[in-house]
């Protein structure tokens, strides 16, 4: 995402380390309910909105110090798992994710590509959002609606880091 201060607010003291380049990355599709909330809440916020992972990517990861992806998770029919009825934040690292194709990753897997292609290595976490509506339609469920105010929440926190 583009630094909305101006160069005079750039400017640094003389041995300080320049801001952190962060990367919010919005995953889903907008067609399919609430599959499409990673890439509404990217659009919000002037994030990268993609359909899926892509090995192009990479490239993007090379220039940034932080990514956060941004993904609705599909819960497993009658899963009420404590916790996860909740947006969540967790780390991702470098790594081979599922059975991937050419064509589409997993953030663990786009980050290993990184780091193969580039020698970089971002430090990365996801925002998942529990979620179980993937029919076709632009409308997000009631019950991940209700889990918004807490990923924008979450989300704010990510994008101003506690040092900062």
């Amino acid at each position: 995402m583009a630094d909305p201060r101006t160069p005079q607010e750039l400017r640094l003291a003389p041995g300080a380390a320049p801001p952190a380049r962060s990367l919010l990355i919005g995953i889903g599709n907008p067609l399919r309910s609430d599959d499409g909330v990673g890439w509404q809440l990217a659009e919000e916020l002037g994030g990268l909105a993609v359909h899926q992972l892509t090995p192009e990517l990479a490239a993007e990861l090379a220039m940034v110090e932080r990514v956060l992806f941004v993904d609705a998770w599909q819960v497993p029919p009658g899963l009420l798992e404590p916790g996860r009825t909740q947006p969540w934040l967790r780390a991702v690292v470098p790594g081979a994710g599922g059975p991937g194709s050419s064509h589409q990753l997993e953030p663990a897997e786009l980050l290993a590509l990184t780091a193969a292609l580039y020698g970089a290595q971002p430090v990365a976490q996801e925002l998942l959002l529990p979620a179980r509506d993937f029919a076709h339609g632009t409308k997000l469920s009631p019950g991940l609606r209700r889990q918004l105010p807490r990923a924008r929440r979450l989300l704010r926190q990510w994008l101003v880091p506690s040092d900062a």
